[in-house]
């Protein structure tokens, strides 16, 4: 944890320092031929952008037809006792909304946050039910899959999405829990013309920042255009990414050291059709750090399906299904955080969360309650309802020597 949150807090000045020597011994040419990249059979690469890939934005009349949902704050400063008082001064009036919010996300001396399964049905919370939205990601379960239609094996009836390049199946239940959200389109929204989303994001803000990082290494590769069998490993980074001078990329071909804890690391094979690299399903997980605390963000049966571009890039989707425990930890609760001691924080966030969550316009019962509702993988026969979610992120590499 020393080193990591060492990296975490002294990447500026560390990146800041090297870049003029990086960027004059590494930077390669636009449209270098790719395979310049593969160096006996192995080729890596960098993530330098990374996000959440939702519904495409400018749907939200068809998404939410019924309005928005509404955090803790929103939800006081509406009722009568959240009117603003004669005379009441700003600071002390947003003091008071805060204190009701807090209030309305406690039941029985307990924060919702860190219990939603207490909390009761939340009729401000709205869910996006819409069936012909089109959204980015791409198929996980084999089959356009509709509610009326016999699930895929494991998994629960659910609505596919419309890819944004037309096609069918687009598997991404998370972005029904996140679409009528109050902050809805404020989710990864920058320039998302393409066929994946484009711009910087939060998760890649802290990601160029040092506090995490993704490498993907490639075996055996005979070539970036077809290759029937090519080995991968999805490695977390155990280095701060090098940046260009505009730092919102990596330096071409820098070194970087692949985690060595085992839980960081996994391993697949995949084919390479039409410069399309399409893998195995394996399970990842990666370091994440919300509100500077330490947590991870995992990904079961996560496949890649990227593109290698004509100036080196990579770029396409990691897609696959999260545990509605773990994603409302990761999204929403925050309750398995710790410190840089590894100690949980515990109820010491309890005012962050319920912050957090206004400002994003939800309700930490709600949305809990909604991701159960519409879960889609990982089916419990006992339970009789899915666990887990199907999750779409974007990513952006660069080429990299990776140190596995």
């Amino acid at each position: 944890m020393r080193l990591r949150e060492t990296l975490r807090y002294a990447v500026t000045a560390l990146a800041l320092g090297s870049i003029g020597v990086l960027a004059a011994n590494h930077f390669v040419p636009e449209a270098q031929s790719q395979t310049n990249f593969i160096q006996d059979g192995r080729a890596g690469f960098v993530v330098h952008g990374f996000g959440n890939a939702y519904a495409r934005p400018g749907q939200i009349e068809a998404m939410c037809p019924d309005g928005r949902s509404m955090g803790y704050r929103q939800i006081y400063a509406e009722s009568p006792e959240g009117q603003l008082r004669e005379g009441e001064d700003t600071q002390t009036y947003e003091r008071r909304v805060f204190g009701g919010a807090m209030e309305l996300a406690t039941q029985d001396g307990m924060n919702l946050c860190m219990h939603p399964e207490i909390g009761p049905p939340d009729p401000h919370h709205r869910q996006m039910t819409a069936t012909n939205i089109v959204a980015f990601g791409i198929d996980l379960d084999g089959q356009n899959s509709t509610s009326n239609s016999r699930p895929a094996p494991g998994t629960c009836a659910h609505d596919d999405f419309i890819g944004v390049s037309g096609q069918r199946g687009v598997d991404n239940q998370m972005a029904r829990v996140v679409g009528c959200e109050g902050a809805g389109e404020q989710y990864e929204a920058e320039d998302q013309t393409g066929d994946i989303p484009r711009g910087v994001t939060g998760l890649s803000d802290i990601m160029l920042q040092g506090a995490w990082g993704i490498l993907i290494s490639l075996h055996d590769v005979e070539s970036l255009e077809n290759d029937d069998s090519v080995r991968v490993g999805i490695y977390s980074n155990a280095d701060p990414i090098q940046l260009t001078p505009s730092r919102d990329a990596a330096v071409p071909n820098v070194t970087y050291a692949a985690d060595s804890d085992q839980r960081f690391r996994a391993e697949t094979t995949g084919r390479i059709r039409n410069g399309v690299l399409t893998t195995e399903p394996v399970d990842v997980r990666f370091h994440w750090f919300p509100a500077g605390r330490v947590s991870e963000r995992p990904l079961n049966r996560a496949r890649l399906n990227v593109r290698f571009t004509s100036d080196g890039l990579m770029e396409g989707y990691l897609a696959g299904y999260t545990l509605v425990e773990d994603m409302y930890d990761i999204n929403y609760g925050m309750r398995n955080v710790r410190d840089d001691n590894g100690e949980l924080v515990g109820d010491r966030m309890n005012g962050t969360r319920v912050g957090s969550n206004s400002v994003m316009g939800r309700t930490c019962q709600g949305a809990y309650r909604a991701m159960y509702d519409l879960a889609d993988g990982d089916f419990d026969p006992e339970t009789g309802r899915c666990t887990s979610l199907s999750t779409q992120y974007w990513l952006r590499a660069t080429p990299a020597f990776v140190i596995e």
